[in-house]
């Protein structure tokens, strides 16, 4: 294996880790300093963040796509316009929800069940809720950068992490030295994101100016430019929004079956989860950069041969990606095994058995539904960059919300809590079935081999359509 083929996927988790690994950092210091109602909270307002994370995936996931494509075909007037669109409409949609929620924030939070426990669970979440909005348009300049920088300018890409996490962890530490509070924990994500920012202007929009692909050059508003990116991101949107809607149906489920341990419990999961999510979001970006820009030099492509050609390194790619996941996946499921209750112990100080058990059964279930998680990760990852946004929206409806959730409320009210955190393997094995049977009835075939998932008639039009 060459030193590039190692780098490449180093390069690729560091770009999308971001959300995930300061989602850990957060659960971790919440919970450790301000117990299970801290971690409670937290895990109430992630309905109301995981919107508006929506709203930066399908920028952020969009622009990439697009721009590998642009990328592949040399079209660097493209990718410029892309871009700027990208950046322009992102800063202006995270700006008016920020103000949105900040208006409904009373409504809002008694919505998420801030209200329905204890007194002290309501403060903190109140005070989590208001700290996240001033992280919103930060994150969407932050988000972009990273997509961008992974194309050319990889040491950028990870100057602005270390600064990013260089500043999380030593506020964090400093917060707790001084005091504990969720308005302090929450503050260093402004913080830091902020700073990494900083260095993105001044080094990438000023200096760097004319060199830089992560550069943003100029404002635009013209929907051409926007219309593929927003396309292609909106099953990311969509994806968020509805995991965003199961976090809350989840935890109002929870508060009425079961007990707000259970909430707790949740939370922990999500810190431990944050380590397989890590890797399925930098497999992610990863799919996405390299077969996209394999889509992009297929779409370029000036005759019969060079077509053939570029089906057969689109299918090489593909195995070779195919390969990488199935082996990380059996890895990490089980690290995530061996791991579940120590990891768990390490998060919750607390002596509360309820919360222990339903986070130790919940990573037990993500373990075992993880090898599915990622070959699902990189079919729909396919279908957005070839244009077959029907199949991406339904595989995102069904493994985001319906799957996951009809499991683990019918498990948990036929098997109580174990049922219920079982839930979430069952639903991520029935999405695999559904994206066999949508390449199946996409390709007219049933698929054996990995030209098969090349699903042709939808690459061959995405051709098409470049060429109009």
């Amino acid at each position: 294996m060459s030193k590039k083929q190692i780098i490449t996927p180093i390069i690729a988790l560091i770009a999308e880790m971001d959300l995930v690994v300061k989602n850990l950092i957060n659960i971790f210091y919440v919970s450790r300093n301000l117990g299970s109602e801290g971690i409670a909270a937290y895990e109430l307002v992630m309905p109301c963040v995981m919107v508006v994370s929506a709203f930066v995936a399908l920028g952020y996931n969009g622009i990439q796509a697009v721009c590998a494509k642009d990328y592949g075909s040399n079209d660097h007037e493209a990718f410029e316009r892309h871009r700027n669109a990208g950046y322009t409409w992102l800063l202006v949609a995270t700006a008016v929800l920020t103000l949105v929620f900040a208006i409904f924030k009373v409504p809002i939070l008694d919505l998420l069940g801030a209200n329905d426990g204890s007194n002290t669970l309501a403060i903190l979440s109140r005070e989590c809720y208001s700290m996240f909005l001033l992280c919103f348009v930060p994150q969407s300049i932050f988000s972009i950068a990273c997509c961008l920088f992974f194309f050319e300018e990889k040491i950028q890409l990870l100057i602005i992490n270390i600064i990013l996490y260089t500043l999380m962890f030593a506020g964090c530490g400093f917060v707790t030295a001084t005091g504990p509070s969720m308005t302090g924990y929450i503050l260093v994500n402004l913080v830091s994101i902020m700073a990494a920012d900083i260095y993105i202007v001044i080094s990438c929009f000023i200096i760097r100016r004319k060199s830089s692909k992560a550069a943003f050059t100029a404002i635009s508003f013209r929907i051409s430019d926007i219309r593929e990116s927003f396309f292609t991101g909106l099953p990311d949107f969509m994806e968020y929004a509805f995991v965003s809607v199961l976090y809350l149906v989840e935890n109002l489920y929870i508060l009425r079956r079961f007990s707000e341990s259970v909430i707790a419990g949740l939370g922990v999961f999500e810190a431990i989860d944050n380590l397989p999510e890590i890797i399925c979001v930098g497999f992610s970006f990863l799919v996405t950069a390299c077969l996209g820009t394999c889509v992009g030099k297929h779409k370029a492509a000036s005759s019969e041969t060079s077509i053939r050609k570029a089906e057969e390194i689109l299918d090489k790619e593909a195995k070779k990606l195919t390969l990488g996941a199935l082996t990380g996946a059996v890895v990490t499921a089980a690290f995530l095994i061996v791991t579940a209750r120590p990891a768990t112990a390490l998060f919750l100080t607390d002596d509360d058995p309820a919360a222990a058990g339903s986070a130790v059964l919940l990573t037990v279930s993500c373990a075992l539904g993880f090898v599915f998680y990622l070959l699902n990760s990189e079919l729909v990852c396919y279908y957005k960059i070839i244009g077959a946004y029907i199949q991406a929206h339904v595989l995102f409806l069904a493994e985001a919300l319906l799957f996951p959730l009809g499991a683990k409320i019918l498990l948990g009210e036929i098997f109580g809590v174990a049922g219920f955190c079982m839930g979430g393997a069952v639903g991520e094995f029935a999405a695999f079935i559904l994206n066999l049977v949508i390449v199946w009835i996409s390709s007219g075939k049933f698929p054996l081999k990995m030209s098969d998932f090349r699903m042709d008639r939808y690459l061959m039009r995405h051709r098409q359509n470049g060429e109009n």
